[in-house]
């Protein structure tokens, strides 16, 4: 502060020495003025090397050590570390959770496709266990149908005609043909020209001096059946139609019979 004094009001108060020393300063030049400054920074610069040290109270000297001890250092560090750590958590979790969601999705879709493979797999074996049946049972009607010809063809064969009982069916009604082999126990009918469906059960019986004798009943869409067993003294044969599977005795109506015999071969 200049206490509303001017430069020249002060210099105009120096006296003596004073005044003589500000005068010695105005006249010297630049270069030497700057060298006087650099002498006195060194100068000044020196000035505390040339004290004696002092020693600090022992509560400054306190406070500095505990500024400066290692576990102040550490926990600067370890603040340091700290907010990085955590930002690396929440990236980290979303990258582990996409992790998770991507490897359920796709055990998801093994699971689908494995259930999806074993349900096309079961329906193959389905319909190969199908396929395989119905081969047994062609292989099975193959062989039957063999043995059938083998016994129709064969040499002593004897044959039977089965007509229609009630005399207003016509020639083109159904017939029947009963072929028994030589040694007279192996035989095979089949019919022709009658109606099938639910609950028609048509039924051969065999008639001999002791009375009728069940043979068994016609099968399948041809209505063909086939026995290596036959009762001694064939006199005749009927084909009943019956409501019931497998009666004891005829209770429906006799739709072919035949009692006569003609040797083909």
């Amino acid at each position: 502060m200049n206490d509303g004094k001017s430069d020249f009001d002060w210099l105009a108060e120096l006296k003596g020495s004073e005044r003589d020393e500000v005068d010695g300063w105005s006249a010297l030049s630049n270069v030497e003025r700057a060298e006087i400054e650099r002498f006195d920074a060194e100068v000044f610069g020196l000035l505390p090397y040339a004290l004696d040290p002092v020693e600090p109270s022992p509560r400054v000297k306190e406070e500095l050590m505990r500024r400066v001890a290692v576990p102040e250092i550490q926990s600067f560090h370890e603040r340091r570390r700290g907010p990085v750590a955590s930002r690396w958590l929440m990236p980290l979790a979303a990258g582990l959770t996409v992790v998770a969601i991507g490897m359920a999705a796709m055990q998801f879709g093994t699971v689908r496709r494995q259930r999806l493979d074993i349900a096309h797999l079961e329906t193959a074996v389905a319909l190969l266990s199908a396929d395989a049946a119905a081969l047994a049972d062609a292989e099975t009607g193959l062989a039957v149908a063999h043995q059938n010809l083998q016994l129709v063809s064969s040499r002593g064969v004897e044959v039977c005609a089965l007509r229609p009982t009630t005399a207003t069916q016509s020639n083109e009604g159904p017939y029947g043909l009963l072929f028994v082999a030589a040694d007279h126990q192996h035989w095979y009918v089949k019919v022709a020209g009658l109606e099938t469906g639910p609950d028609r059960y048509y039924r051969v019986w065999f008639e001999t001096a002791d009375g009728l004798v069940a043979a068994g009943n016609l099968i399948g869409q041809e209505l063909e059946f086939a026995s290596p067993t036959m009762p001694d003294g064939l006199l005749a044969v009927h084909v009943s139609l019956e409501t019931e599977p497998a009666p004891s005795r005829p209770s429906g109506e006799i739709v072919l019979y035949g009692d006569e015999m003609v040797r083909v071969l």
